[in-house]
């Protein structure tokens, strides 16, 4: 048996290593460029791409906007062997009836968080990822964050993953991203403000300005950050 624990350890130590988070954050962008036309939006230069002391860790972000669309935010965060990493909200227009996606996939020392899930009011979120339920469970899905509990759909991917399953829990996340926008084709009028607003407070509550790139990079970019990507 301790052989056994051994070399699952060892195993998950040599995927984590492989883990090329670079190239998966390329491939969100090219399924994104598939499915919609990109106008980029402008970005501070620091926010574009922002390294850290001594050089230690960056975070290189895009945005765009596209038909449906008011703002995409793409990031690759990269400190190294902490954490490395992509995050991704896709926000829509104010006048659809229509939640806020929002993903990540984050590479630990010893495992891989993933992430993806609709925010927004419950008529927005009852039924949005049903297709994805089985794949959500057949990865460990738990029910998420609890502060995000009161927007989320209660059955998105929140699940911690082996590094050697890593590319299921890529999988999942793109297949999740495919959905909603499939979804978004068809979604109503209506008005989005004060969801997208409510969605905003709860993650720049305890999103960015909470974590490592507070710490790392430092509170005031954290902040603007912050706002960069859910505002």
């Amino acid at each position: 048996m301790a052989r056994k624990k051994a070399q699952e350890i060892e195993e998950d130590l040599k995927a984590r290593r492989e883990v090329e988070v670079e190239g998966m954050v390329a491939g969100v962008r090219a399924r994104l460029e598939e499915r919609l036309s990109l106008s980029p939006l402008p970005v501070d230069g620091d926010l574009s791409d922002r390294k850290g002391p001594l050089h230690w860790g960056r975070v290189r972000t895009s945005v765009f906007r596209a038909a449906r669309l008011r703002k995409i935010v793409l990031s690759h965060i990269s400190m190294p062997p902490i954490i490395e990493g992509l995050a991704l909200v896709v926000i829509p227009v104010p006048d659809l009836d229509v939640p806020v996606f929002a993903a990540d996939l984050m590479a630990l020392p010893t495992r891989v968080s993933v992430n993806a899930d609709v925010y927004g009011r419950d008529w927005q979120t009852r039924n949005a990822l049903l297709p994805m339920a089985p794949t959500f469970r057949h990865l460990g899905s738990s029910a998420g964050p609890v502060w995000a509990a009161r927007l989320g759909s209660g059955r998105g991917l929140h699940a911690k993953l082996h590094p050697r399953v890593v590319d299921q829990g890529f999988a999942a996340l793109t297949q999740a991203l495919q959905c909603y926008l499939d979804e978004l084709d068809q979604a109503a009028p209506g008005r989005s403000t004060e969801p997208q607003m409510a969605f905003f407070q709860a993650f720049h509550d305890n999103g960015p300005r909470k974590g490592p790139l507070s710490r790392i990079m430092g509170e005031s970019w954290a902040e603007r950050y912050s706002r960069l990507v859910f505002e």
